[in-house]
């Protein structure tokens, strides 16, 4: 039997309705997109006292927020030690510490408000998927060591103290991290900020942006500030921004829920967020009701042009790396579903402002959710305080300067390739091979 390819997240809970738009309107400021960006930057807008709509061309968690691994830790498509190894520790604590506040304002939310998300503690699991990754997991340590973050690194001989695989060779562990469904936060997160005064229009897409004018299929909207979040569909709006932005595509998978036993024998004291040293990489978690929750890519398909729904290759593969890393097991995946994430050729956001229309702030390539809270957060503080803002962060004594942030994520900041590149030797490989250097070169 076929796994289901439509993504397990949406079957634990219809999306509560929101009207679409069907008149003219105005609005102090206008957030377009209703993801982890959006979201998070309207909701500190909304605490500000702005008046604030957001439109969503499907249902809010509809996009790649919504249908991901729900991983809140601050490594994402990069870790610490690469961040060091491409701009030093100055900058990559203060890319770090960015990120953090990501993970810190997912964390409030879900404990203050007690939206009913899956939360699950769990620690993160960096850990190396063959002998040469042992020197990237080696070298992840030694990161976090040297900027002060707490790590424990674990060999061969010890990782099977915490995870039930001969077929690992290292792991650098971290605690502070969770796992969310990201769907169920980001409905539970809409309906808190409608209760505190939110517009939200759903399956309202904007069509084209003209000072400040936003026209949809059946009214315009009028505001002052737009800020447009949304992720690799921002060239739709800005095609100015087409070279900087593309994506990659990843698969995630589910089982039914597994025994006791079975899940000590992946674990066999604590749930952890794991994944491997691969390029491609693999990941897994166990959810709150004991399902694991597996993701990751391949060669042919990682870096398409254009999504692919084949669902079952992608469950193959998936049920082929748990057959290997735990032969012990026979695990059926229930669904199998695609997702496509906005990328920079430098894995790091984008955040700018149309110099011919300073009103129109735009972000995108946010890979990670944590990465997507602390940038929507971001961009509304630059309109709460333009010059005075600061990023919230994990370490409440520092500061972290909107300016050298705006600099970290211009779109005309230096890339490891030069994305018009692609016009000569393609999108994909330009993508694929900075992606390289950034990562391991």
């Amino acid at each position: 039997m076929q796994p289901s390819s439509e993504p397990f997240w949406f079957t634990t809970k219809s999306p509560s309705p929101s009207p679409q738009l069907t008149t003219n309107i105005k609005t102090d400021v206008l957030v377009i997109g209703g993801g982890m960006a959006g979201l998070s930057c309207a909701q500190r807008l909304i605490e500000s006292g702005r008046q604030v709509t957001l439109i969503e061309q499907d249902f809010c968690g509809s996009g790649a927020s919504g249908k991901s691994s729900g991983f809140i830790t601050p490594d994402s498509e990069i870790e610490l030690s690469s961040l060091i190894a491409n701009y030093g520790p100055i900058k990559a604590k203060r890319l770090w510490e960015f990120v953090l506040s990501g993970v810190d304002l997912i964390r409030h939310n879900i404990e203050h408000y007690q939206i009913a998300c899956d939360y699950q503690l769990q620690d993160s699991l960096f850990i190396a998927n063959s002998h040469r990754g042992q020197q990237h997991v080696t070298e992840e340590n030694k990161a976090r060591q040297n900027l002060g973050y707490q790590s424990t690194l674990y060999s061969k001989d010890s990782l099977n103290s915490i995870i039930g695989s001969a077929k690992f060779f290292s792991a650098v562990r971290y605690p502070q991290t969770f796992g969310i469904n990201s769907y169920l936060y980001c409905q539970g997160l809409k309906d808190i900020l409608v209760d505190a005064g939110l517009k939200v229009f759903e399956q309202t897409p904007a069509l084209k942006i003209v000072d400040h004018l936003v026209t949809t299929p059946n009214g315009q909207i009028e505001a002052q500030k737009i800020i447009i979040c949304a992720d690799r569909w921002l060239p739709n709006l800005i095609p100015a921004l087409k070279p900087e932005i593309y994506h990659v595509q990843t698969f995630l998978g589910i089982t039914s829920p597994l025994t006791p036993t079975e899940l000590k024998s992946i674990f066999p004291t604590d749930h952890l967020m794991v994944w491997d040293t691969s390029l491609i990489y693999n990941y897994f978690r166990i959810t709150g009701d004991n399902r694991l929750l597996i993701g990751g890519g391949d060669l042919v398909y990682t870096y398409a042009k254009n999504q692919s729904n084949n669902t079952t290759r992608a469950a193959a593969r998936l049920t082929h790396y748990l057959k290997t890393k735990f032969p012990h097991l026979n695990l059926t995946l229930t669904h199998v579903w695609p997702g496509l994430l906005g990328v920079t050729p430098d894995l790091l956001p984008i955040l700018g402002t149309l110099p011919q229309n300073p009103h129109i702030t735009y972000l995108s390539c946010a890979t990670g959710l944590p990465w997507a809270a602390a940038l929507g957060h971001l961009t509304a503080e630059l309109i709460i305080e333009p010059s005075q803002s600061s990023a919230l962060t994990a370490n409440k004594t520092t500061e972290l300067s909107s300016a050298e942030l705006l600099n970290d994520f211009s779109p005309t900041r230096k890339f490891p390739l030069n994305p018009r590149l692609a016009s000569v030797i393609s999108t994909p490989l330009t993508f694929a091979t900075s992606h390289v250097i950034t990562k391991y070169l």
